[in-house]
């Protein structure tokens, strides 16, 4: 008998995997041959885009820190002003090694392309003048590069374009060799301009430093009257132009690259002019995000405007612009909502999760303490709360579906849409058809929250980004794809689904269908590069659903079949980093980078990494270190419900055959998420979030009574003494008890 089991479970799982790689394989010849404003293009399709320099002049970089588009005033800084107008503008998250970046953080990671930070100090420094051609403080940047894991190449900017001039002794540190040391270096002076235009008239990659604009006593007249300086040498304005500018010989980026300060971090600004090409939003294929580009992405933008070879341990990429064919007061309002987005996000969240978190343990002591006194009452409010809070997860990300960042307060409005979206959904699942189904309700919530995430993620994660369960920009840990906290929701979410529907069914073929077949889809779309570009995707899922599976089968779970589960996730993930790593380099996503960083052997410093955030995130405060605990909780009165008294709950599991062991199937999966992912304790802990709801909802389950017949009350309230006599105060029909009754956990039957 346990061979021809152990052949079966061998037969399901080996041909999960055959039909997840065979469907992992399309996107890579889809992907390659697509072209979209994200940089998914071919090269030869970048270049068309970005066009080249006809007249063969050099490239400049005006770069500050602590400057956004918010600091942009037509009186104040006029220049300025009309380059926002006319240029290819986006925000640049500033994130370096630290929550917060300084000025040398900037400059070092413009210099390698990746991140790179100072030693930490309790203010930044100031970068100081170069000393007969050798940087100061060169040894001190180069030990904390070699010590922080990021794998940062100091120096590889003058590597790969050996023409630089910089001014300013934060652009010395920019172009510096590996070995610290700098040529073609001057203080910035009166005649910037013309030294501008002079070295960008011998083919020089310029690199220009006009300070910290967070600095105290910093002008930003001052700024503006020397960027206009460098622009109208270079061509881009003149005295017969006043307010308009001009066609310039000169491709220029402006940037601020730091936040400039320890107080906070903000989205910064950058703008980029190039001959003949239109006014857009900036992107790159590292972030696919209209508008969003990153520090890293500096450095391999200038090494391709200059006609260099491209860097080789860049994180970044070429920024590319997008043409919105829209005005300028479009594309200058889509950099301030997205600066609004970020910082709405960092205010909420620090307060927002404590206080849902609060919300729900009252939700259930009030439930458990006024069981026996207001019974109807409090189970009512307690059943539809439980579906309000379930919705309210993927109303997170629903809310940028409205310009809530438009507002006079983006607080209340970023709530006021929360709370709209999740009443909504809420209304619907407890007003549908599907209401007088236990699960029903659960099943309407599971459904919407996998077929938002899963739009999001082919439509380019535009939901994920800056919202309360979304993606943090000022972290820059994820542009596209799908983030950690969305991946633990849709999982959950895809689980809770797919075991309500198998137990609508009685034959095991079907049961097995039902679950393994969204499952193989959720695979290929959230590990394929260009879609969700996930890691620890498949691993989380296949192994996660791999007890689900079984039990549908009717195989006995075993360790044996547990590592047999876990190679074949292991096998899948390494086959689509390798298919990711055999498309070009400028098409890699990151599972590329990472395979190329096993074969070099640097691997473990990327590890290292993850496990050090893993371990920050989990002893950051000390909610984070009782959140095992709470889980570990919440799983064991999900496991163990009689324990506990919840009646509701196991008359759950009588009446969906499949929802035990799918809570089983979660709490594994939320595991092997902690422990792959690097938001570690995060996973589980948005799962909770969803689940506790859920749990709260089904026990307070109250089925609908059917109407007297013949006006004859009795049936009505022949239910509810049954209902008082049960004592768990979730009343049910006489049928459905009599239903119940002759209902086995085995038979796949259920209402």
């Amino acid at each position: 008998m346990r061979g021809p089991a152990l052949s079966t479970a061998a037969r399901v799982l080996l041909s999960v995997l055959a039909l997840t790689l065979v469907v992992l394989g399309l996107p890579q010849a889809v992907h390659a041959g697509a072209s979209s404003p994200s940089g998914h293009s071919d090269r030869s399709a970048d270049s068309a885009d970005r066009g080249d320099d006809p007249s063969g002049e050099g490239v400049v970089s005006i770069n500050v820190s602590g400057f956004s588009f918010e600091d942009l005033d037509p009186r104040t800084t006029p220049n300025l002003w009309v380059v926002m107008k006319n240029a290819q503008i986006g925000t640049i998250t500033p994130r370096s090694v630290r929550s917060t970046s300084c000025p040398v953080d900037g400059w070092l990671g413009l210099g390698s392309g990746r991140r790179a930070a100072d030693e930490p100090r309790d203010e930044c420094r100031k970068p100081a003048p170069p000393m007969d051609g050798w940087v100061a403080d060169w040894d001190v940047y180069a030990q904390v590069a070699r010590s922080d894991n990021y794998d940062a190449s100091l120096g590889a900017l003058a590597e790969a374009v050996p023409d630089i001039r910089s001014f300013g002794a934060g652009a010395a540190i920019a172009a510096a060799s590996p070995s610290g040391h700098v040529e073609n270096w001057s203080p910035v002076g009166s005649d910037l301009g013309a030294q501008v235009a002079k070295s960008s008239a011998h083919d020089e990659l310029t690199l220009v430093d006009l300070g910290n604009t967070a600095a105290d006593g910093y002008s930003l007249k001052q700024l503006d009257r020397q960027v206009g300086d460098i622009l109208e040498s270079t061509g881009w304005m003149s005295d017969e132009r006043q307010g308009r500018l001009g066609e310039g010989r000169t491709p220029m980026v402006f940037s601020s690259i730091a936040d400039g300060a320890h107080e906070g971090s903000s989205m910064q600004a950058t703008m980029m002019l190039r001959p003949g090409q239109p006014p857009g939003l900036l992107t790159s294929s590292s972030t696919r995000q209209p508008g969003l580009v990153q520090v890293p992405d500096l450095a391999p933008t200038l090494v391709e405007l200059s006609g260099a070879e491209e860097m080789d341990n860049a994180a970044g990429a070429p920024m590319t612009s997008t043409s919105s064919g829209s005005d300028w007061k479009a594309r200058y309002q889509a950099v301030l909502d997205r600066q609004v987005a970020v910082k709405t996000q960092s205010d909420l969240s620090t307060w927002f999760f404590p206080v849902v978190a609060s919300l729900m343990v009252g939700l259930l002591a009030s439930a458990w303490f006024l069981r026996k006194n207001h019974r109807q009452l409090v189970h009512s409010g307690a059943y539809r709360l439980g579906v309000v809070f379930a919705a309210m997860p993927i109303s997170t990300y629903l809310v940028n579906t409205v310009p809530w960042e438009r507002a006079t307060n983006p607080d209340i409005a970023m709530l006021g849409a929360l709370g709209g979206w999740a009443l909504l959904l809420g209304a619907l699942a407890l007003l549908g058809p599907w209401r007088r189904h236990k699960f029903g309700p659960v099943l309407f919530v599971s459904v919407v929250t996998v077929g938002v995430l899963a739009y999001d993620v082919v439509t380019g994660s535009q939901l994920q980004m800056s919202t309360l369960l979304g993606e943090p920009l000022l972290i820059a840990s994820r542009f596209y794809g799908i983030g950690n906290s969305a991946l633990a929701l849709y999982c959950c979410a895809l689980l809770l689904a797919v075991a309500g529907f198998a137990s609508l069914v009685a034959k095991p073929l079907h049961r097995i269908l039902i679950v393994t077949l969204p499952v193989i889809v959720s695979c290929v779309l959230l590990a394929a590069p260009g879609l969700g570009t996930k890691f620890g995707s498949v691993p989380t899922l296949i192994i996660g659903v791999a007890y689900l599976v079984l039990a549908v089968a009717s195989i006995r779970f075993s360790l044996k079949r547990l590592g047999l589960t876990v190679g074949i996730a292991g096998f899948v993930m390494l086959a689509v980093l390798f298919l990711d790593w055999l498309r070009p380099p400028e098409q890699r996503t990151h599972f590329g980078r990472f395979f190329d960083s096993i074969i070099s052997g640097e691997a473990l410093n990327v590890l290292a990494r993850k496990i050090g955030m893993n371990i920050d995130i989990l002893t950051q405060s000390w909610m984070t270190l009782v959140l095992p605990l709470i889980i570990v909780g919440v799983f064991w009165v999900a496991l163990d419900p009689a324990r506990f008294g919840l009646r509701g709950l196991q008359d759950a599991y009588r009446r969906i055959p499949l929802l035990r062991a799918a809570m089983i199937s979660l709490a594994i999966l939320l595991g092997v998420g902690t422990l792959i992912n690097d938001s570690g304790i995060v996973v589980p802990a948005v799962g909770i979030l969803f689940l506790v709801p859920v749990l709260t909802h089904l026990e307070t389950f109250t089925a609908p009574l059917p109407p007297p017949t013949g006006g004859d009350d009795e049936p009505a309230h022949a239910a509810e003494d049954a209902a008082a006599a049960d004592g768990s105060g979730t009343a049910r029909t006489s049928q459905e008890l009599s239903a119940a009754a002759d209902e086995s956990p085995a038979d796949g039957t259920h209402r």
